[in-house]
């Protein structure tokens, strides 16, 4: 009867211990990459909210463009943090790094999103470029800070 009374209680130990590790990973909402992924997690502490976030890089000696809107059209806030996943494949590559190169420009007010990424040049503000060598299934986080009239710095966190 004792051994019964205990292989219930190990029981509902490891349940208790496994349910608090699955609600610890999905309360922290860190998104985690895959083995083919590189995630950039691009956190803002800008002065305010911005219109769009767009992006120009280079992965190895391919250069591709990309950004980011809300889908709703509301400005994107000012303090979020906004996760950017690149897969091997659509950066071209069979290696287990790439050497990025990223340009941040932002667009101070919402415009609507264009294929082209060309915005209007009074609304476009351009950051120094980051360069970095990413490996695949790893985290990397930037900090873009500032404002419209002072500009913005993004900086890559060690």
């Amino acid at each position: 009867m004792n051994k019964k009374r205990i292989g219930i209680a190990i029981g509902i130990v490891l349940v208790l211990v496994l349910g608090f590790i699955l609600y610890n990973q999905m309360i922290s909402g860190e998104y985690v990459p895959a083995d083919d992924e590189i995630a950039l997690h691009i956190q803002l502490d800008t002065e305010e909210d911005i219109g769009l976030l767009v992006f120009d890089y280079r992965a190895d000696d391919h250069k591709y463009s990309g950004g980011m809107s809300n889908a709703d059209r509301s400005l994107i806030r000012r303090d979020s943090d906004n996760i950017m996943v690149w897969k091997q494949e659509e950066l071209n590559s069979s290696s287990d790094t790439v050497e990025l190169s990223i340009q941040f420009r932002i667009i101070t007010e919402y415009v609507e999103p264009n294929y082209e990424n060309i915005y209007p040049e009074n609304l476009t503000k351009y950051l120094e470029e980051i360069s970095f060598e990413a490996h695949f299934g790893e985290s990397y986080f930037v900090t873009i800070t500032g404002d419209k009239a002072d500009g913005y710095k993004a900086v890559l966190l060690d």
